[in-house]
């Protein structure tokens, strides 16, 4: 059964009480960091993660698109982050974070964007627990679903499942029913929505399962 890791980037942190028992169903809780560098706009306040660390048992994990993200993560490991993502394009130094973030206690997760392609971090996914695709431009929310992501998967799952490595797939960006059954014939393991689960016509709850039925 894939996953889903639900983005707190457009929901509304003054009705958190509303919405975090509804993402019980959800396998994860995901933070999107923006530094306004890497990206234009600027993301999730960090401190929302220590707030809602005491509050639920879900599995945290942050999304840095920010520079220079080895500066992060000490501080993201005290806020009770659990897996930290960064992107390739943001360091020339992969293996150094990814084994500095271990070393925090965290698990390790590598990211490319939209136009960055698969094979650039195949030399790394041996290292990570998991493998983050963009199918949107990274750092903005409600976008539509790009299907050069498709390809992307594909490669990536058949590149572990032949390695046999112990790697998960995530994709991030213009995730609905329709673009994450592709998403999931594709290969994929991990299903990232915001706008798809926090603006669902039918509720959170069912946004959440429906998606888990795939």
């Amino acid at each position: 059964m894939v996953k889903v890791a639900a983005s707190v980037l457009d929901a509304d942190f003054q009705k958190w009480r509303e919405w975090l028992p509804k993402l019980s169903k959800a396998d994860r809780i995901q933070f999107d960091i923006m530094d306004k560098k890497f990206v234009p706009n600027k993301g999730l306040d960090k401190k929302r993660i220590s707030e809602l660390r005491p509050k639920t048992k879900l599995f945290f994990e942050s999304h840095l698109m920010v520079e220079k993200p080895e500066q992060h993560i000490e501080e993201f490991a005290g806020l009770g982050n659990q897996l930290l993502i960064f992107h390739i394009e943001a360091t020339d130094k992969p293996l150094a974070i990814i084994e500095q973030i271990e070393e925090h206690g965290m698990k390790a997760g590598i990211a490319i964007n939209n136009q960055t392609e698969a094979k650039t971090i195949f030399p790394y996914l041996d290292k990570v627990d998991l493998a983050l695709v963009m199918s949107v431009q990274a750092g903005f929310g409600g976008q539509k679903f790009n299907s050069l992501a498709l390809d992307k998967i594909h490669a990536l799952r058949k590149k572990i499942d032949s390695g046999e490595l112990d790697c998960e797939i995530e994709v991030d960006g213009g995730i609905n029913l329709e673009t994450a059954g592709q998403c999931v014939e594709a290969g994929v393991d991990v299903l990232v929505a915001g706008t798809g689960i926090f603006r669902n016509p039918k509720g959170i709850e069912k946004a959440i399962e429906e998606l888990k039925k795939l």
